[in-house]
């Protein structure tokens, strides 16, 4: 203390309390030797004072990294290399040493913490592991725990829990450390080429391979076994080098970025760092800045403050009054639950307003600097923007100069930039964008659903920003989330809100039990003790009862702000017409009360259940967990999270390019920290907020409707020491066989009073205008987020086919042309447009090909009277190899995929998601079975008709085409499927004469022909049955179709005409629903448009809002130079949407259908194409085909069956029963008006939509 003078008491509680009260001395918790004193008359700086303090302080085991007071930047495993005694002396709290520290007074929470997911982190690792196929069971196994030594150790749950508590409590016995990444055995990406066996000894520096052929390198990763030398899982390696949801509570924040200040253990939250200057994340902390530097008064301190040093608290002070600020340090990213959603914010897209982040001069970072910055922010698009701080002497595009801290700066460019507004807190370097209302269409809508300007100076003020209502109302994380769910209970958990003890009705109450007393607030969610925590009997950090009741209303006050309190709503009084809340709100009343007590026949509404059997009548089955269970298994329907209805939006992450370097050489994270090579960085693409989806809970949280969202639609790539790409943009297999494209359901914590979910927003409205929202919502997808790739392939008929690089190869991964492209490599931009705009870059084959489809690394082509055949594309981006595309990379003896066919005109794939319905299935995953359909190739044969291509089941090369999957280079065999009435193609009485297209309903095949489009039941892919035909005169010589949930859009030699699919097996045309178009020949849909190939008229783009009512939006040739058009095919990268076009003779043309440049309403969920020609490649032949992208928006299909891997044990998409629930009742179509307020509830009541409630006075009113 005499040298510490003016520090305050690190103890100081509501009560009085501090240090000395406690008898509480600084060695008593930091050790060190008090017994050294300042010695008289000097200061900080001074030598005699110096040498006095390194008598009194604990000397560090690695001094040079030790140079100031503060925490230093990205330690990781530094830290737990260094003396434990040191540890203590730095940060007492740190779950190494905290036992000697804070376990003396606080050892049930310490024990607790040291078990926290916080802590061990095993959701993501549990995720990312079974998602991608590392590992085979879907229930974590691995977390992150050290002893005091540092070193990694097993938790164990004590006592183990019961099987029953494993499977519905989801309490986990054991987490291990994760295995070592150099002899981890791969599982999904098994499947990839380089990962088969075979191959010869690759060249090493100084002894190279004299008889690797020219052309051709050996690219095989070991000779040997799996698990030796790089013939081991990537899953591994990126879990432990690169930053996910690192660090966690055992280690420090990397205290190098506003978001990333804080200590490890204890003091991660309970000593707050200032790293946001927003008032409503930080509450009184927001003076502060976001720079993570000390307010003390402490003498000793005055050095450093003076030279603004950071890595320290505001004040050396634990408290219970957390901001949210602090929480946001960790929970930013998908793996920690992307909680910046609460504050209403989301990952910026690295692309709208970006003419104020990337500097107009093009740059490339040395590769020092390279992987300096890959180390703070591992996104590796920052590396070409201002936001890495790589350029301070740069200027943007709109001529401001970045100076120094640009990325601690960027909050203050907001009232500059026109589409975005950002958020003051950075964590891992990232950039994050708030969120704003807006309709469909993308217009900036106020609070009274008003459209703003775009160009009006105040449109943010007026702007409703998307933030969670109970932050608007000041509440921060810790007034919901208390004790328990911060520190855990002492219990091993492997998903996040297994965890969690608190719920909705906690403290809102349910429809039939408001809370009335304070002995009422009770917990009552998965983790809640059996008879809960009571919630009555907390305090503020200010002294004062954190709930209180006043004129029968629940009040609660806040742990941050003193002074701040609010009442907390009663369900019950929502829907009490007579209860003061509902006179103080009539109209949110009116509205409450009809969702929640409006019943399955979508009339009677307004009566409030009385008994189980009153609930059953409900259309919406909403309660308190136990209560939810009892009444699903009463009624055989899902209940409903309140979420699922009280969420303003849902974070979507449409895709992650995960790209693995071996030539850089980087530490290891966690564990032994081990420096060595191989490193991946994290490349998010598409950030969006418009679409909402819903699915079925996991099994601990009561398999309940929630809401759901695309959580890592994975590609991979990996680089060996060559800079030979040995795999490129690669899709990943689940370890059940599902697609990696992952999705998962979440809360969203998004709740909002007046933005939150309508009738409409889950049925079928009046004026048929959600078709394409209820597609995404089931999770149908519709083709908006499609990942095309690098390479684009087209078939040229009889001249072969072309896969042209439409990319850069590099981060971001801009479509040449580009307003992306323009933005972030403006020296390559100036040099394509100089040129022409023309494609240079592309890889032939002299196969033919009328159609093509690329998945994973093989080519399904069809090759007319050559029949079909399956090409390797695997060594498409890799320079060593002079043949790109071939055949086989071996002789026939080892792979046949070729099969004769009279005339194969089109290759049908079920999804284009990678799936393997073939795999074992464990019983404790609790995955749903893969149909078989998905297991085969269906070719449309002009003269033979529908030709299955695939294995039989118990084939020894595998069923289907499973043999593409399986590792073994030795079986890659495929045939012409023997059908079951001992045919080898279906064409009953020729009825599919002419087959040339096929589109995929669920289990059902729409194959166009010349009969029409003729439905075919493939239930069992081995004994197609037709179902209907639909032809003349209504559809007159069909061309193709697209889908999209309740209808398809068919273009024949008249236009386009549409047909209601709601039953698949029984379309009906739909009476003038027709758009003229003289020559269209093919058309994708997506969203709320159809594109249309239409030859000479280029590219027809047609309004399908209104399916029933199309209308033509507008017709795009580039001024008559796109003029040949025979396909057309969307997809996405970052914020852009672009169509590529097979324009025949011309070859193939890049749109840019919308970008945020060009597209007013860009944040819109289908805003109006702004079409522009960016680009051309002049094909050796007529480009008449195109392979379709990824569909990463795609979970389940139209008959139910699972396509995406989900995560949480239990959780998948809605199954067929649960999906027509929403728009069938008693087998017919059910309709709902569009209610957004309360003349909306009395029009449908005076029109006969409703039924007035029971009582006379509203049936007067």
């Amino acid at each position: 203390e005499s040298c510490h003078v003016g520090m305050e008491s690190t103890h100081q509680t509501a009560d009085g309390k501090t240090d000395k009260t406690l008898n509480i001395s600084c060695v008593d918790c930091h050790g060190g030797d008090g017994t050294v004193m300042r010695p008289a008359n000097t200061q900080p700086g001074d030598p005699a004072y110096e040498a006095a303090k390194r008598r009194a302080h604990v000397a560090p085991k690695f001094a040079e990294i030790w140079q100031g007071s503060g925490i230093p930047e990205r330690l990781y495993t530094t830290w737990l290399q260094e003396d434990p005694a040191f540890i203590r002396f730095v940060n007492p709290t740190d779950l190494r040493v905290v036992d000697i520290a804070c376990g003396e007074c606080h050892g049930e929470i310490v024990r607790a913490v040291k078990k926290s997911m916080m802590t061990h982190g095993a959701m993501l690792w549990g995720a990312a592991l079974y998602n991608n196929g590392a590992f085979p069971i879907k229930t974590p196994r691995f977390g992150e725990s050290y002893n005091y030594d540092g070193y990694p150790q097993r938790l164990q749950t004590v006592p183990l829990p019961t099987e029953e508590e494993r499977r519905f409590k989801g309490i986990l016995p054991f987490l291990d450390p994760l295995p070592r990444w150099d002899v981890a055995q791969p599982g999904s990406t098994f499947v990839l080429r380089v990962f088969e066996r075979g191959g010869e000894p690759r060249s090493e520096v100084g002894l190279p391979n004299r008889f690797e052929e020219a052309g051709k390198p050996i690219v095989k990763l070991s000779p040997r076994g799996l698990g030796t030398f790089l013939r081991v899982d990537p899953v591994f390696i990126g879990l432990q080098k690169t930053r996910l949801l690192d660090p966690m509570l055992s280690l420090p924040g990397t205290n190098d970025h506003p978001g990333d200040y804080r200590n490890s253990g204890c003091a991660a939250c309970h000593m707050v760092y200032a790293n946001d200057r927003d008032p409503m994340h930080s509450g009184p902390y927001a003076q502060y800045g976001n720079s993570g530097q000390s307010f003390s008064g402490d003498e000793a301190l005055q050095m450093a403050q003076k030279r603004g040093e950071r890595g320290h608290p505001v004040r050396h002070q634990f408290t219970n009054a957390i901001p949210s600020s602090q929480c946001i340090t960790c929970h930013i990213h998908p793996g920690t639950l992307v909680m910046n959603t609460y504050l209403g914010y989301l990952w910026w897209d690295n692309e709208t307003d970006g003419e104020w982040l990337y500097p107009k001069r093009q740059r490339f970072p040395d590769p020092k600097d390279e992987v300096e910055s890959l180390l703070r922010n591992p996104e590796a698009t920052s590396l070409r923007g201002l936001w890495s701080n790589l350029y301070p002497d740069e200027e943007n595009h709109m001529g401001m100069k970045a100076g120094q801290n640009f990325l601690e700066r960027l909050w203050e460019l907001n009232p500059k930039l026109r589409k975005v507004q950002f958020a003051d807190f950075h964590g891992h370097g990232w950039v994050f964008r708030a969120v704003f209302k807006t309709d469909r269409k993308g217009n900036l809508l106020d609070a009274n659903d008003r459209p703003i300007d775009p160009e009006d100076p105040d449109k943010w003020r007026k702007a409703v920003h998307l933030r969670d209502i109970h932050l608007e109302k000041g509440m921060h994380c810790v007034d919901c989330h208390f004790s328990q769910d911060v520190h855990g209970n002492g219990k091993l958990y492997g998903e996040v809100r297994n965890a969690i003890e608190i719920s909705c009705t906690d403290c809102h109450g349910t429809l039939t039990k408001p809370i009335r007393r304070l002995r009422d607030l009770v917990t009552t969610g998965p983790a809640a003790p059996e008879r809960g925590t009571r919630l009555g009997v907390r305090r503020t950090p200010f002294g004062e009862e954190q709930f209180y009741f006043k004129d029968g209303k629940l009040f609660q006050r806040s742990m941050v702000v003193k002074g701040l309190e609010w009442e907390v709503p009663q369900v019950a009084d929502t829907v009490d017409p007579n209860s003061d809340w509902a006179k103080r709100n009539p109209e949110k009343a009116l509205l409450s009360r009809l969702a929640k007590t409006v019943q399955v026949d979508g009339k009677t509404w307004g009566q409030v259940p009385k008994s189980e059997d009153d609930w059953a009548k409900l259309a919406h089955l909403s309660n308190d967990l136990a209560t939810d269970k009892r009444l699903q298994a009463k009624t055989g329907r899902r209940a409903m999270t309140c979420v699922a209805c009280h969420s303003a939006w849902v974070p979507n992450c449409w895709g992650c390019h995960l790209p693995m370097k071996a030539n850089y050489r980087t530490r290891k994270l966690h564990f032994e920290g081990e420096e060595l090579r191989n490193f991946t960085a994290y490349n998010f693409q598409t950030i969006r907020d418009d679409a909402y989806m819903l699915g079925v809970d996991g099994t601990v949280t009561g398999n309940r409707i929630a809401p759901a969202h695309s959580a890592c639609a994975v590609v991979v790539s990996s680089q060996d020491a060559n800079r030979q790409w040995l795999y490129y943009q690669q899709q990943t297999i689940s370890t059940e066989g599902l697609s990696g494209t992952a999705f998962s359901t979440r809360v969203p914590h998004t709740v909002r009073a007046k933005e939150t979910k309508m009738c409409a927003d889950c049925h079928v409205s009046d004026r048929n205008d959600n078709n394409a929202w209820l597609a995404q919502l089931l999770l149908l997808g519709t083709q908006f987020a499609n990942f095309m790739g690098r390479y684009v392939f087209v078939g040229e008929g009889e001249e072969g086919l072309e896969a042209v690089a439409v990319a850069e190869m590099s981060e971001p991964g801009a479509i040449y042309g580009s307003s992306l492209h323009e933005l972030a490599y403006p020296d390559n931009f100036r040099r394509f447009v100089s040129g022409g705009r023309r494609l240079k870059e592309a890889y032939e084959h002299p196969t033919p090909a009328y159609h093509l489809q690329a998945r994973g690394e093989y080519l399904y082509v069809a090759k007319g009277h050559k029949g079909f055949e399956i090409l390797d594309i695997a060594n498409l981006p890799n320079k060593g190899f002079s043949e790109r595309i071939v055949t086989a990379p071996v002789s026939p003896k080892g792979q046949r995929l070729f099969v004769k066919t009279k005339d194969a005109r089109y290759v049908g794939v079920p999804t284009t998601q990678a799936v393997d319905p073939t795999r074992t299935r464990l019983p404790e995953n609790e995955e749903q079975p893969i149909h078989l359909l998905y297991g085969f190739l269906y070719v449309a044969d002009a003269q033979e008709g529908l030709v299955v291509i695939g294995n039989p089941p118990g084939d020894p090369n595998g069923a289907g085409i499973s043999t593409l999957l399986d590792g073994n280079p030795q079986n890659n065999f495929i045939r012409r499927a023997r059908l079951k009435d001992g045919s080898d193609a279906f064409n009953p009485n020729g009825v599919l004469k002419g087959a040339r297209f096929i589109k995929f309903v669920g289990i059902y095949a729409y194959i166009v022909c010349d009969a029409g489009i003729a439905v075919v039941n493939l239930d069992d892919p081995l004994m197609p049955r037709l179902v209907t035909v639909i032809g003349e005169p209504f559809l007159r010589g069909v061309r193709a179709l697209d889908v999209q949930f309740r209808y398809a859009f068919v273009v024949d030699r008249d236009g386009l005409k549409v047909l209601d699919i709601t039953f698949p097996d029984r379309p009906q045309p739909v009476p003038d629903a027709f758009v003229p178009v003289k020559d269209a020949r093919r058309l994708y849909v997506a969203r709320t448009y159809a594109y249309i190939a239409a030859g000479k008229q280029g590219l027809v783009i047609v309004d399908v809002e209104r399916p029933d009512r199309p209308r033509l939006d507008q017709v795009f040739n580039a001024n008559g130079q796109i003029n040949d058009t025979h396909d057309v095919q969307l997809g996405i990268v970052n914020n852009s949407l672009f169509a590529f076009i097979a324009d025949g003779k011309n070859g193939l043309r890049i749109v840019e259908l919308m970008s945020p440049r060009h597209t007013p309403g860009i944040f819109g969920f289908s805003p109006k194409p702004t079409p522009r020609l960016i680009a051309t490649y002049k094909t050796h032949g007529e480009a008449i085909a195109l392979s379709k992208g990824i569909d990463r928006d795609r979970a389940v299909d139209e008959s139910g069956n699972q396509i995406a891997v989900f995560g949480r044990r239990g959780a998948r998409p809605l199954n067929k029963a649960e999906m027509q629930r929403l728009y069938l009742r008693d087998g017919k179509l059910f309709t709902v008006p569009d209610i957004r307020k309360a003349s909306d509830v009395f029009q449908a009541i005076a029109s006969g939509r409703l039924m007035p409630p029971p009582e006379r006075r509203f049936a007067r009113r």
